[in-house]
């Protein structure tokens, strides 16, 4: 759902606010299950190439994992928002991420958020599907958008999504939706 969830940021960027939008997105052929890496790009003029980011001003880590396996917060801008999803309580999160990462995180003075997605993915019936819940907290905390006309997108995006789906699934997703705000 990560590719599907950022071509949904990128069209919302692109649709609600004056600024051109791209995203270039590196994924397995196995697709499911496997790493993928998704550069959103947005700025008020064109962009002309694709290319990987070597600077971010936000940073998504969707399983926890990846901190002890891969180098995931190098491209960390100074300043950038972090977002990790973990099921670890937000009082033992900091203590129980790798040295190197908590190193990092201090010495480019990262803001550093963490939400259980998958508890509240299950928890409204959505089973592992947290791109919804990450693609929120993303418009949350990234002010790329005034946070409630980004939210409205957000539930708009998903009623046009999973609206065939039936209002039920639509009504889960809205109600993750809450929550992540919440968490």
């Amino acid at each position: 759902g990560t590719v599907s969830s950022n071509k949904a940021a990128i069209r919302i960027i692109g649709d609600t606010t004056p600024l051109w939008s791209q995203g270039h997105i590196v994924y397995d052929s196995k697709r499911s299950g496997a790493t993928t890496v998704s550069d959103l790009r947005f700025g008020p003029d064109p962009i002309r190439s694709t290319y990987l980011i070597r600077r971010a001003g936000f940073l998504a880590v969707h399983d926890p994992g990846f901190l002890d396996r891969l180098d995931v917060l190098e491209p960390a801008d100074v300043g950038a928002t972090v977002l990790v999803n973990t099921p670890t309580p937000p009082e033992e999160f900091w203590a129980s991420l790798p040295i190197e990462a908590q190193h990092l995180l201090r010495e480019r003075r990262c803001r550093v958020f963490a939400i259980d997605a998958n508890q509240v993915a299950e928890d409204h019936g959505l089973g592992r599907r947290i791109n919804t819940i990450m693609s929120t907290c993303f418009f949350a905390l990234s002010g790329v958008l005034p946070r409630e006309e980004a939210i409205a997108a957000v539930k708009q995006s998903v009623a046009e999504t999973w609206g065939k789906r039936g209002p039920e699934i639509v009504r889960r997703n809205v109600e993750a939706i809450d929550d992540a705000l919440a968490e």
